[in-house]
């Protein structure tokens, strides 16, 4: 019985602590949220609430407004959700819809389901570890135009001090139909993409840790696209390799396209106007020559980039957009 009795007070005491942390811990929340605010004048919040006793911190904050650069975003609430034993790991979950605003252009963008993680290593300083956005059955209007996406993830993983590996996947994807008739009005290119998904790694000048909010903001030392894949009906391309922008944000390096429906592909591009009809007709002999002993429709190609321009050895086949250049 004694020894019953010690356990039962122990397991009491061991309560009133736990319960005594987390009142502890939400006051000290709320005092950190209240100085944050006041710090940042580009974010405002109506209110915010702290539950989730006694061991979670769940906060939710009403009608969010934040201001960045000329750009703008608010919604009805966000909510932010820490296991009260494990605060590195965060987890964000948003309204339904949202508002967005960068200069003259407003979007709205719906969503049955959005919600973000936020993992940051353990320490003091506690650097970004991962960051995945994750969305269900979203429609993003602009100018009264609608994109639909079923599945949506963005994600960054830190695989370096200052670099961070960043993954953008979407899942049946709807382009705006106007936009895409106004583009393609002869309805050329497909109106549903099963799969896009593009890779890159991206370096930054300094750590990406919470000294973010008392020092200069990072900046992009070096930005390198690592693969890129898109599927629709009838063609699956997939390239991978590493293209790196210069000072003036042209691309080079070398990479290996796989391509199923090849075939299609270069009767969609000349069709529509980029390859020109001579490019196809020696595109498609060079490329049946090197699927023989394949299944014919499916083949591997190497290809080389110098400062934009596209070659397959000596063929030239067009020149890559200019992104965001080194530093």
């Amino acid at each position: 019985m004694r020894a019953l009795k010690w356990v039962t007070a122990l397991a009491v005491l061991a309560t009133a602590v736990w319960c005594g942390y987390w009142f502890v811990g939400a006051r000290a929340l709320d005092r950190v949220i209240d100085q944050g605010l006041a710090h940042l004048p580009e974010v405002s919040v109506q209110d915010h609430h702290i539950q989730g006793f006694p061991n979670r911190f769940d906060v939710t904050f009403d009608a969010p407004h934040i201001r960045v650069d000329g750009a703008e975003w608010q919604a009805p609430f966000v909510q932010l959700f820490a296991l009260s034993y494990r605060l590195n790991h965060v987890i964000a979950v948003f309204a339904h819809d949202q508002l967005l605003l960068a200069g003259d252009t407003g979007a709205a963008l719906h969503s049955e389901d959005l919600r973000a993680s936020l993992l940051m290593e353990p320490g003091l300083d506690l650097p970004l570890d991962a960051v995945t956005l994750v969305g269900q059955q979203l429609d993003l209007s602009v100018d009264g135009g609608t994109t639909g996406i079923d599945r949506l993830r963005l994600a960054s993983r830190r695989i370096d001090d200052r670099v961070h590996q960043l993954v953008a996947l979407a899942e049946g994807v709807f382009p705006d139909p106007r936009a895409m008739d106004s583009l393609d009005p002869q309805r050329l290119w497909p109106r549903r993409f099963d799969v896009l998904r593009l890779d890159a790694e991206a370096e930054f000048d300094r750590v990406l840790d919470r000294h973010l909010f008392d020092g200069p903001e990072p900046q992009l030392a070096r930005l390198t696209l690592t693969g890129l894949h898109a599927t629709w009906e009838g063609v699956d391309i997939d390239i991978a390799g590493r293209l790196t922008p210069g000072r003036d944000g042209a691309l080079s390096g070398d990479v290996s396209a796989v391509v199923s429906g090849w075939r299609r592909l270069l009767v969609l591009l000349r069709d529509s106007g980029v390859l020109t009809p001579d490019l196809h007709d020696g595109l498609e002999h060079a490329l049946a020559a090197m699927a023989a002993g394949q299944d014919g429709q499916s083949l591997e190609v190497p290809l080389s980039v110098v400062d934009g321009e596209v070659r397959l050895g000596p063929l030239w086949l067009g020149t890559l957009p200019a992104v965001v250049p080194a530093i």
